[in-house]
């Protein structure tokens, strides 16, 4: 999952979690998100228990980091395997929202890109962790920011034979355990499994969508 899309206004996920969504907010409709950017996340304030979502930036950056050589911007396919990211898959967890994700198949004639997305929902979240970038120089634009990373998991049937491995999309009952700090680290692994939609469904596209500027409805069009 190097890209996804979202289009969908904040304010629809905002009812899906029961969130306020923050004034920062570029709520812009985007169709090819890269990573290296700023991207709608939901999180949990564990002072009040509000969910509420705002921007973060796409590649996780630990708050000791000094510059961004660490950043892992690549899907995390398990955080607790990964010793950066144990604490954070332990406290600090979060949701991404999306309305489609681009996966490449490989074959004979190089890499196919699909669209995406579960068959019973639309938009969804990916489940993710968070880190503060706190030690950034100050003019990185993640620098004092919250950044992420999306975690990824085996592929459902329907969809394995794209790739081997897919971002965990978390069904809306999910939700707001996934990113409860006070969820035990022990249930993490049956949210993951169990919350899991079911059923997917996925299209062929342009290999445009490659190029971050092509941004537009169109490069999620089904191709022959």
């Amino acid at each position: 999952c190097g890209r996804y899309s979202r289009y969908t206004a904040a304010e629809a996920y905002a009812g899906i979690i029961d969130a306020m969504v923050s004034n920062r907010l570029d709520d812009s409709p985007s169709y090819n998100r890269p990573p290296g950017t700023f991207q709608l996340v939901g999180l949990l304030n564990p002072d009040n228990g509000e969910a509420a979502l705002g921007p973060a930036w796409w590649g996780f950056i630990p708050n000791w980091a000094t510059d961004t050589s660490i950043a892992d911007q690549r899907p995390v396919r398990d955080g607790r395997r990964k010793k950066l990211f144990v604490k954070a898959f332990e406290r600090q967890r979060c949701l991404v929202a999306a309305d489609y994700w681009i996966e490449w198949q490989r074959g004979e004639g190089g890499k196919q890109p699909f669209a995406i997305r579960p068959s019973e929902a639309q938009p969804f979240f990916f489940a993710g962790i968070w880190s503060k970038a706190a030690k950034l120089p100050d003019d990185h634009p993640a620098s004092g920011e919250v950044t992420f990373a999306i975690l990824t998991g085996e592929p459902n049937d329907d969809i394995a034979h794209i790739h081997n491995r897919q971002p965990q999309v978390l069904t809306a009952e999910a939700l707001r355990a996934w990113i409860d700090p006070d969820t035990e680290p022990a249930h993490l692994s049956e949210i993951l499994f169990d919350g899991r939609y079911s059923s997917y469904e996925s299209w062929p596209i342009d290999k445009r969508v490659g190029k971050p500027s092509e941004d537009h409805a169109a490069i999620l069009e089904p191709i022959a």
